[in-house]
């Protein structure tokens, strides 16, 4: 044991509330090596690092490391450099190598940063294990495919590239890789499950088409032991990392398992994906199956966006928005939430065509809850590149990653994101624009704070949806108060981020210490502020209501429908019937409003006491599948009478 050489593996991760993500890539990597006899008699795992520790205390707890490896994403980049930078001023003979998906295909890194050995480029399991038997066996690594390094002679050089075929891995949860983290008590600890790898789409905004143009399955056998493990560990999250889950028949199995597993043993509780694009009906059942058990987070309907130039561009094709609506309808009918994703800053696209594009969005019946990303370049996607920057005039800034739903890391060694915030077609100043427009529209219409005003306004009014958010997102910065103060935080949050001073969260002590995205900031300080935000936005709809008792009726409607801390199991009375009026358009369909003395009872199995509590479990773990309003499962409003 003594003459071993000793390895370290680093995945510093976020925590997300008390919870960390087990480190899984390491893991693989552990798992693959120490399948090998020579390297389990001549290495040993020392110690996984998966959090943000201290860098100088980390260092100073390692006992002669021989090896260590670099797990590198956008959270833990920066935190990685100076960890690597300080071991090697410690520990010069100890080799560095860097891998995953922020480790770029060129030899850019050995070039800046001489303290870093080894960059392992694409999946790393060969890579890792061969470079290790190479270390142990003194040779030259210019034999191992898919690595750079520098030589004997401080030259870089870079290897060639190969495709790896191996369908087959160790399990680093079966082969006990995580066991000594996961005896902690001062943590919890949600995990990885990955049934394949690879994706047969070549989106240019991605890494994963990039990296893997074949899908290989792994073992059935493996994936179903892998879930038994989570069950008898306790995981209440599994993040399914594979990139189309319902591509193939057998992930109907996997989600039944996964079912079985949480009747029998009561773990996972639940399961986020990325499900498959042209499988419809498949991810339609196994979507079922996970609500009908309180498992699924809801089905994507990614879109990115509405530009037949802009999917040009990105080389995405979209279903048809006429099958998009239909999706929607059937997935509303069938009691699950659903959930569409769009990109702002993508190439081709300008100000009007997003903002339109959102707004097309409601128009086929997505009320449910609309996620607008930032555009970021990924290292190893085709986007990064040189020419591909130069073709489309983009812009970028490049900030100190603060990630949504952990305590601030603004005093922390972390990571950065690089987001486009122009091109050739938006100027950064239309980029500011385009997320005051979307934050607008997500926080009012998809939290559900203004959801039934613009419903109604748009169907007894003949406002469309784009003139309603467009004519109130002037009101706001134009004619409000205390709205037009909250976008200034907004506007100001944006500014700082372009101008490179700040990142693109919102913390608020009344909310909690963990940080959120912009549009739940929004929504938040609007529904705690609710008497002075309802004040103004009446003012604003008199424009279109004039039957000022309707109206009356009807804002009062709007409050009881959004879920509030310390409120729940009330009864409302009303001269309209309002729950079939706004469920018939939820449905796709119109039934005139009732004039019909009603009383409704609000009730919900997600009752809060306080807006920290609220925050987290409403907004933070609820907003996919729209938790935040009584007109979604399994929330509830009766007619009591």
């Amino acid at each position: 044991m003594d003459n071993k050489k000793n390895i370290y593996l680093v995945q510093a991760g976020c925590l997300y509330g008390n919870t960390y993500y087990l480190p899984y890539a390491v893991g693989m990597l552990a798992a693959f090596a120490f399948d090998n006899e020579r390297i389990k008699e001549a290495y040993e795992l020392k110690r996984i690092i998966y959090s943000l520790e201290d860098v100088e205390a980390s260092i100073q707890s390692l006992d002669n490391p021989a090896f260590v490896g670099f797990s590198n994403s956008i959270w833990n980049y920066k935190y990685n450099l100076e960890y690597a930078k300080r071991l090697k001023e410690v520990y010069p003979d100890c080799a560095v190598e860097f891998g995953g998906h922020h480790v770029p295909p060129t030899t850019e890194y050995l070039e800046k940063y001489d303290y870093v050995d080894i960059l392992i480029h694409r999946k790393g399991e060969e890579a890792f294990r061969d470079v290790l038997l190479a270390l142990l066996d003194g040779t030259d690594l210019n034999d191992i495919p898919n690595i750079s390094y520098r030589n004997g002679d401080g030259k870089v050089v870079q290897t060639k590239e190969e495709k790896i075929t191996i369908s087959d891995y160790p399990s680093p949860y079966l082969n006990g890789i995580f066991d000594d983290i996961i005896k902690t008590d001062e943590y919890r600890f949600s995990c990885v499950l990955e049934t394949n790898r690879g994706c047969p789409y070549n989106c240019s905004y991605c890494d994963w088409g990039e990296l893997n143009s074949r899908v290989r399955l792994f073992p059935l056998e493996k994936v179903m032991a892998e879930l038994e493990w989570m069950a008898k560990n306790k995981m209440e999250f599994v993040y399914c990392v594979d990139a189309n889950f319902g591509m193939f028949p057998r992930d109907e199995e996997i989600a039944q398992k996964l079912v079985e597993l949480k009747e029998t043993a009561g773990y996972p509780n639940r399961l986020q994906v990325s499900y498959a694009k042209n499988e419809h009906e498949r991810v339609f059942r196994i979507n079922k199956l996970l609500s009908d058990h309180g498992i699924g987070k809801g089905a994507t309907l990614a879109m990115q966006s509405l530009s037949s130039e802009v999917l040009k561009n990105v080389g995405r094709v979209n279903i048809s928005k006429e099958d998009y609506a239909g999706y929607i309808a059937r997935y509303r009918d069938a009691g699950i939430s659903t959930y569409t994703e769009l990109i702002l800053g993508l190439p081709g696209e300008t100000y009007d065509s997003f903002c339109r594009g959102l707004c097309e969005i409601l128009e086929l019946g997505q009320h449910s809850s609309v996620s607008a990303y930032y555009c970021e370049l990924l290292p190893n996607s085709t986007m990064s590149s040189k020419e591909y920057i130069d073709k489309y005039g983009i812009k970028t800034v490049s900030t100190s990653l603060n990630q949504y739903h952990c305590e601030s890391m603004d005093d922390v060694l972390s990571g950065y994101s690089t987001i486009v915030v122009g091109t050739d077609t938006m100027s950064v100043e239309d980029w500011i624009r385009a997320n005051e427009f979307s934050t607008c529209v997500q926080s009012m219409h998809h939290f559900g704070i203004m959801q039934c005003l613009a419903m109604y306004v748009r169907k007894e009014c003949g406002v469309s949806y784009f003139d309603f958010y467009s004519q109130l997102y002037d009101y706001i910065l134009n004619e409000s108060v205390f709205l037009k103060d909250v976008f200034k935080q907004v506007s100001l949050i944006l500014r700082n981020f372009v101008d490179g001073k700040g990142g693109l969260t919102y913390q608020n002590d009344i909310f909690g210490k963990i940080t959120y995205p912009i549009e739940e900031a929004v929504f938040l300080l609007c529904h705690y502020n609710s008497e002075v935000f309802y004040g103004e936005v009446e003012a604003f709809v008199k424009r279109y209501i004039k039957d000022e008792a309707l109206l009356s009726q009807l804002l009062s409607y709007q409050k009881d429908v959004v879920l509030r801390p310390g409120k729940n199991g009330f009864d409302s009375s009303f001269d309209y019937d309002f729950k079939e009026y706004f469920g018939a358009i939820l449905r796709n369909s119109y039934e005139k409003l009732k004039k019909e003395n009603v009383t409704y009872k609000f009730s919900t199995v997600f009752a809060t006491e306080d807006w920290i509590e609220y925050a987290r479990e409403i907004i933070w773990y609820g907003r996919r599948n729209g938790r935040m309003l009584y007109s979604s499962a399994p929330n509830v409003i009766d007619r009591a009478n």
